[in-house]
C-alpha cells in the first residue's frame, strides 16, 4: 500500500464558481484571513498514477501539498487578476452556510456536520503543509492556484 495524504482541492473554488463569476465574492464559512494550503487534483492523479503498484513507493505516506499556506484574501486577488474583475473574500457564519446546505439537499446529515467541524478546525488552525515532498514526486513545481484559475477559465468559458 501507498498512503497519499492531498491537502484541500483547488477544485473546491467550483462550488461557488457561480458566485465568484456573477457577483465577485468568493463566499466562505472560515474567516478570509484563514491561511489554507492547496493542491490540484491533477497533480494529485499524476503522483498516483506513478506510485501506485510501484514497490519503490510501498509502505510510504506521502503529504500532497501544491502551495504554501495561503489566506483567502489572496486567493480572491488571484482570481481578481485571472477573470479581470473584483473579487472579495468574504466571511459567511456557520449557521448561515449550515441553512443553505440543508435547502439545497445535497449533501446528507452527516456530510453538513462533517464539513462544519472541518470549517471551525480552518478558523481555528488553517491548514498549513509545504509542497516540497509533491515537486519532488512531480519532478516539476506543482500547479500554482494562479495556473490552476487560468486553466478553469478556459474550461468553463
Amino acid at each position: 500500500y501507498t498512503i497519499l495524504q492531498p491537502t484541500a482541492y483547488m477544485q473546491n473554488l467550483l462550488a461557488n464558481w457561480a458566485s465568484i463569476v456573477d457577483n465577485g465574492q468568493l463566499a466562505l464559512p472560515y474567516p478570509v484571513a484563514t491561511r489554507i494550503s492547496l493542491v490540484d487534483l491533477n497533480d494529485v492523479a499524476q503522483v498516483a498514477a506513478a506510485v501506485i503498484g510501484d514497490p519503490a513507493h510501498f509502505y510510504a505516506t506521502y503529504e500532497l501539498v501544491g502551495t504554501l499556506p495561503l489566506a483567502q484574501t489572496t486567493v480572491a486577488q488571484q482570481l481578481s487578476v485571472v477573470l479581470g474583475r473584483s473579487v472579495q473574500a468574504a466571511e459567511i457564519a456557520l449557521d448561515v452556510w449550515q441553512k443553505q446546505v440543508r435547502q439545497d439537499g445535497v449533501l446528507s446529515a452527516y456530510a453538513i456536520e462533517t464539513l462544519l467541524k472541518m470549517f471551525r478546525y480552518y478558523a481555528q488552525f488553517g491548514l498549513a503543509g509545504n509542497p516540497h515532498t509533491l515537486t519532488t514526486l512531480l519532478g516539476r513545481k506543482p500547479t500554482s492556484v494562479e495556473e490552476f484559475l487560468r486553466r478553469l477559465r478556459c474550461d468553463m468559458a
